[in-house]
C-alpha cells in the first residue's frame, strides 16, 4: 500500500490541502455566519467571541515547558524543535487553534500530515466540522477530512489524534458549551429580535378596535373587519399609517415603555449566560463595574478554575499525542536555575502546584518527558501566592515551623534553602524552641560550677581542716573568710550567668551548622567506607577557625568590659571614691594599658577553645566513619561534643569572668593608691592545693607590685590571664587590699561587713 501523504501550506489565512496532486482550499478559523441573518441563533452573539478570545489570550500568556521526571527542563532536542521551532505551525498558533476549537466545541483534531518514522514533522489543527470519525460496527476505523466543494480525504487512525470531552449522546464527538447552551442563547436571541421589532414599530404592540355599548357584530362581520385591517395595517412597515374608523368604531393603540421591555437587562442576562458557559468571570469582560476585583480575585479564579484545567488537559494530550512519538530520541534536561529560557519564579519545580498535577499524570502514563504549563508564574497567581503568604505567615509566631506552613499552603518557597524552617519558635522573642530545649532550664537557673569542675552549686561548707580547728578564734576567723569570699563571688554571678548562656548558644549554633554540613556531605543512613571519603567528609564538616575565632573574641570582649569595669568600681568603692570622682576614676582606669593587655591575653587564649572543639569533632567523625556509621550515629557524636556542653560553657564563663573582674580590681586598687594586697581562697572542699597554700602564705600583705608565686606561676592577682591553665581555670580566689603593718584579722574584719559592688548595682546605676 502506498504511503499516504498530506501536505499543507498557509496563504493569507487559508490552508492549501494537497492529496495525490489534487488541491483544494479549506478556510481555517471560526465562521459564525456573515452578513444578513445568521443561520444559528447564537452565531451573532459577540460575547461568544469575547469569551473565546479571552481564554485564548490568557492561555497564550502562560509559558509551556518540556519537563522530565527528575524535575529538569528540556530546552533542546527533536520534540523541542518540533513544538517551538516549527515555522509552518508556530507554537503560539498551535495553542490558539487548539484552545479555540476546544473552548467552543470541546472537540479538536491534530492531523499529522507528514512523519519521519513515528515522529511527526508537520501538524494540522482542525475542528469537528472538518474532521469526522468513520464508524464501522461501533468502532472508529479511521477519519475523513472534509474540504470545501465536497472533497473528502480519508485518514488512517495513526494520522489523527482526537481531543474531546464526554458527550452522553454521541461518544465519538465532544459536547461544547455552544451546543449545550444553544437553547438558552437562542431564547435570548429571539427575545432580542422581538424587542428590536417592537422598537421599530414605535414600541406599539397592537391596535385595539372597540364599539359602543350595545353594538354587536356577527361572526362574518368580525372576520371581514379583521381581514381588512390586517391587509392594510399589519407589520412594522405600516406602523403609524392612518386608519379611518367608521360605524361608531373607536381605535386604541397598545404600547410598551423601555422599562417594560428591559432591553439592557435582557442583554446583560444574555452575556452572563454565555460567560457562565465558557467559565469566564463577568468582571473580566466588564459586565460588572468592579475593575479592581476584575484584575485581582476574578482573574485568579479564571486562571485556576478555567485556564488551568484546559491547559492541563491539553498538556496531557501534548504528552501522549505528540511527545510520546519522540520517545526514542535523545533529550537533555537542565535544572530550573540553570535554564536560559525559563522566565518565572525559580523555585524547585516540585514546589509548583501546576507542575505536580501534570507530573503525576505523566508518570502514571509511563512517560518521563512531558509538557507542563507554568500557571504558577502568572502575575495574578503570583499576587495570590503573596497574599496567601502574608495571611498564613502569622502562624509561625504561634509556634508552627515555617516549613510546615509552606507545605500546608503550597507556598512557592524552597524549604531546602531555609535551614531554620523546621524550628518551633517561642513568641514574643522568636527564640527557636530547640535552643531552649538543648540548653535545658538548668543551664539558665543553676548557680555556677565550683572550682573543682563538678556540677552543682558552689559549696558553702568550710574546708575539712576547719572542723579540726581547736580554738573559737580560729573558727571565727575562717568563717569570716568564707563570708567575704561568698559576698565577692555573688557580686559577679550575674555576669557569669550571662556569659554562660552566650557560650551555650555559641556551641549550639556551631552544632546546628555542623549538622547541616554533615547532612549535605553524607546522605542519610548511608555509611562511607573509603578513608579518602572519610577525610573529605571531615574536611567539609569542620568549621572555619578564623571566622569562629572572631565570634568568640567578640563574645569575650563584651563580657570582659563588663567584668573589668565591675572590678574597677569595687576597688574605687573600697577606697571611698564616690560621686563625679567615681565616674572619672572608672573611665580613666578602663583606658589603662594593663586592662588592655589583660583583654589581649584573654582573647588570644580563648581562641584555643575552637581548636579543641575542632579536634574533638574531627576525632569523633573519623571514629564513626571508620566504624561504618551513617548520618544518625554521626549526628549523635556531634551532639556529644557540642550539645552536652553546659559544664564546658560554665567553666569558660567562670574562668573569663573571674579573671576579668580580678584584672579590674587589681588595676583599680593600684590607681586608688593601695600599697599592699593579700590572697583569699574559697575555703571549701574544691580549692586547689596550690591556692590553699597561697591563701596561707599571703595571709599577710605583700606589696601590690609584687607577684604572688602560686604553683610556679607569677600571678599579679587571682585569675591573672597570664597564668597557666592549671592556676586560672575556674579560679574563684580574690585579691583584698591591706595597709602597711595591718594584720590579717583587721583586713578580714574590714571586709566581712563590706558589700561588694555587684553587677546588679552597676546595671541600676547605668539605667
Amino acid at each position: 500500500m502506498a504511503k499516504r501523504k498530506i501536505t499543507t501550506k498557509s496563504t493569507d489565512g487559508e490552508f492549501r490541502v494537497s492529496l495525490n496532486g489534487a488541491e483544494s482550499f479549506i478556510k481555517m478559523g471560526f465562521d459564525f455566519g456573515g452578513a444578513g441573518r445568521p443561520n444559528k441563533p447564537y452565531s451573532q452573539v459577540e460575547w461568544v467571541w469575547i469569551c473565546v478570545n479571552k481564554i485564548i489570550d490568557v492561555s497564550k500568556s502562560i509559558q509551556m515547558m518540556l519537563a522530565t521526571g527528575d524535575d529538569k527542563i528540556v530546552e533542546s532536542g527533536p520534540v523541542y524543535d518540533f513544538l517551538f521551532n516549527n515555522k509552518e505551525l508556530p507554537f503560539s498558533k498551535l495553542i490558539s487553534e487548539t484552545v479555540g476549537y476546544y473552548s467552543l466545541f470541546r472537540e479538536v483534531y491534530w492531523i499529522f500530515s507528514e512523519k519521519n518514522g513515528v515522529s511527526p514533522t508537520k501538524l494540522l489543527v482542525v475542528g469537528p466540522d472538518q474532521c469526522k470519525p468513520e464508524i464501522v460496527y461501533g468502532a472508529v476505523v479511521g477519519y475523513k477530512l472534509h474540504l470545501p466543494g465536497g472533497n473528502i480525504i480519508p485518514l488512517f487512525l495513526e494520522d489523527v489524534w482526537p481531543i474531546m470531552n464526554f458527550n452522553p449522546d454521541i461518544k465519538y464527538h465532544g459536547s461544547g458549551p455552544t451546543e449545550a447552551g444553544q437553547i438558552s442563547i437562542s431564547s435570548n436571541y429571539q427575545a432580542g429580535l422581538f424587542n428590536e421589532a417592537t422598537l421599530g414599530n414605535g414600541a406599539r404592540l397592537s391596535t385595539l378596535l372597540t364599539m359602543p355599548a350595545g353594538t354587536k357584530l356577527n361572526d362574518d362581520e368580525k372576520r371581514a373587519l379583521k381581514g381588512e385591517f390586517e391587509n392594510t395595517h399589519k407589520g412594522a412597515r405600516n406602523a403609524g399609517k392612518t386608519f379611518l374608523a367608521t360605524g361608531g368604531l373607536d381605535v386604541k393603540q397598545l404600547s410598551q415603555s423601555m422599562v417594560d421591555m428591559q432591553m439592557m437587562d435582557l442583554r446583560k442576562f444574555d452575556a452572563s449566560t454565555i460567560c457562565a458557559l465558557f467559565g469566564v468571570p463577568t468582571e473580566i469582560v466588564s459586565l460588572n463595574s468592579e475593575t479592581q476585583y476584575a484584575h485581582g480575585p476574578a482573574t485568579q479564579r479564571f486562571i485556576l478554575y478555567t485556564i488551568e484545567p484546559i491547559l492541563n488537559f491539553i498538556a496531557q494530550h501534548l504528552t501522549l499525542g505528540i511527545i510520546w512519538n519522540f520517545r526514542f530520541k535523545e533529550h537533555t534536561g537542565v535544572n530550573i536555575k540553570e535554564s536560559k529560557y525559563y522566565c518565572g519564579t525559580q523555585v524547585a519545580l516540585r514546589q509548583k502546584v501546576s507542575y505536580r498535577n501534570t507530573k503525576i499524570k505523566a508518570i502514571q502514563a509511563g512517560q518521563n518527558l512531558f509538557a507542563y504549563f507554568d500557571t504558577d508564574s502568572h502575575p495574578a497567581i503570583q499576587e495570590m501566592q503573596r497574599e496567601k503568604a502574608e495571611k498564613v505567615m502569622k502562624y509561625t509566631t504561634y509556634g508552627v515551623p515555617l516549613n510546615q506552613v509552606i507545605d500546608a499552603y503550597d507556598l512557592p518557597f524552597d524549604t531546602t534553602k531555609i535551614p531554620w524552617g523546621d524550628d518551633y519558635f517561642i513568641s514574643p522573642a522568636l527564640v527557636p524552641a530547640r535552643w531552649i530545649i538543648d540548653m535545658g532550664p538548668e543551664g539558665m537557673i543553676n548557680p555556677p560550677l565550683p572550682e573543682g569542675g563538678t556540677e552543682g552549686p558552689p559549696s558553702t561548707e568550710p574546708a575539712k581542716d576547719f572542723k579540726e580547728l581547736e580554738t573559737e578564734d580560729e573558727k571565727d576567723n575562717e568563717a569570716r573568710k568564707l563570708r567575704i569570699w561568698n559576698n565577692w563571688t555573688k557580686s559577679w554571678a550575674g555576669i557569669e550567668k550571662e556569659y554562660t548562656e552566650a557560650m551555650r548558644k555559641f556551641f549550639l549554633r556551631q552544632q546546628r551548622e555542623i549538622l547541616d554540613k554533615l547532612a549535605t556531605a553524607l546522605p542519610e543512613s548511608k555509611a562511607i567506607e573509603k578513608a579518602e571519603a572519610d577525610d573529605e567528609v571531615v574536611a567539609r564538616v569542620v568549621f572555619d577557625l578564623k571566622k569562629e575565632d572572631g565570634k568568640i573574641r567578640a563574645i569575650n570582649q563584651i563580657f570582659f568590659d563588663k567584668a573589668s569595669e565591675l572590678g574597677i568600681r569595687q576597688a574605687a568603692a573600697e577606697a571611698g571614691i564616690i560621686g563625679e570622682a567615681l565616674t572619672q576614676f572608672v573611665e580613666s582606669t578602663k583606658r589603662n594599658a594593663a586592662i588592655r593587655r589583660a583583654l589581649i591575653v584573654q582573647s588570644r587564649k580563648i581562641e584555643s577553645i575552637n581548636r579543641t572543639t575542632q579536634d574533638m569533632l574531627a576525632r569523633q567523625l573519623r571514629e564513626g566513619l571508620n566504624a561504618g556509621e551513617g548520618l544518625p550515629d554521626l549526628t549523635n557524636r556531634v551532639k556529644q561534643v557540642l550539645g552536652s556542653n553546659r559544664t564546658r560553657a560554665q567553666s569558660i564563663a567562670r574562668t573569663q569572668t573571674g579573671g576579668a573582674v580580678s584584672s579590674g580590681r587589681h588595676v583599680g586598687m593600684k590607681e586608688a593608691g593601695v600599697e599592699y594586697k593579700i590572697w583569699l581562697d574559697a575555703h571549701d572542699n574544691n580549692v586547689r592545693e596550690t591556692h590553699k597554700v597561697a591563701g596561707k602564705t599571703y595571709a599577710k600583705g605583700i606589696p601590690i607590685n609584687e607577684p604572688f608565686v602560686v604553683g610556679g606561676d607569677f600571678l599579679m592577682h587571682p585569675g591573672d590571664p597570664a597564668g597557666s591553665p592549671a592556676n586560672v581555670i575556674n579560679c574563684r580566689c580574690v585579691e583584698l587590699s591591706s595597709k602597711s603593718g595591718e594584720s590579717k584579722d583587721v583586713v578580714f574584719e574590714r571586709y566581712v561587713n563590706l558589700k561588694f559592688v555587684s553587677y546588679e548595682d552597676m546595671q541600676i546605676k547605668a539605667a
